[in-house]
């Protein structure tokens, strides 16, 4: 689950504690430590679903908006859309963070990855990524011949290494993904005429 910087401060002060997602199967748990941007991480403590024609005026308080007439609209959903209600509270639990590697080392992995695989694979998903940044991975799955679960799989193996960010919509390079991009092009065989 990802939160943006939106209400970081709201949340940061505990005067926002849910968010309402409009999702077709959930993507958090209860229980579960998400990132806060740019800095923090919040624990959800409650996960339900409901109408947004249900939704108090509280909860959208609670939620950072006015109204329930603003959070629906900010949604662009209508009120007869069923949407996910996530209940969180701020932590100091800290995710797990990518190792501290260099280009090298990263590389030594990404090659042991590649040799335990039926095929070399990383290269080519790091390069969709950096192509396609902010594509969803349903897009970018079958330009690899997976379907979207492996895919995703695949990429957070990628990401435990530093070279992947999620967005709100699919995923970009982080800056070691970036130098890890232009390493391998400088290694790469030259192709002659």
């Amino acid at each position: 689950m990802q939160f943006t910087t939106r209400n970081s401060d709201e949340i940061r002060a505990g005067s926002v504690t849910l968010t309402f997602r409009n999702w077709k199967r959930p993507h958090a748990r209860v229980g579960g430590v998400y990132r806060l941007r740019p800095t923090g991480t919040v624990k959800v403590t409650g996960l339900g679903s409901v109408r947004l024609s249900e939704v108090s005026a509280d909860d959208a308080v609670s939620a950072g908006f006015a109204s329930v007439d603003a959070m629906v609209a900010f949604l662009g959903l209508p009120r007869t859309a069923q949407v996910t209600r996530v209940e969180f509270a701020l932590t100091d639990d800290a995710p797990k963070t990518a190792p501290s590697l260099t280009v090298e080392e990263v590389l030594e992995r990404l090659g042991a990855t590649d040799r335990r695989s039926a095929a070399p694979w990383t290269a080519h998903v790091l390069t969709l990524i950096e192509t396609h940044p902010a594509t969803r991975a349903g897009d970018l799955a079958p330009l690899t011949g997976w379907d979207t679960p492996k895919f995703k799989a695949n990429v957070r193996k990628l990401k435990a290494l530093g070279l992947t960010q999620s967005l709100d919509v699919g995923y970009r390079l982080t800056d070691l993904g970036f130098r890890v991009q232009d390493a391998t092009r400088a290694n790469a065989p030259q192709r002659t005429a």
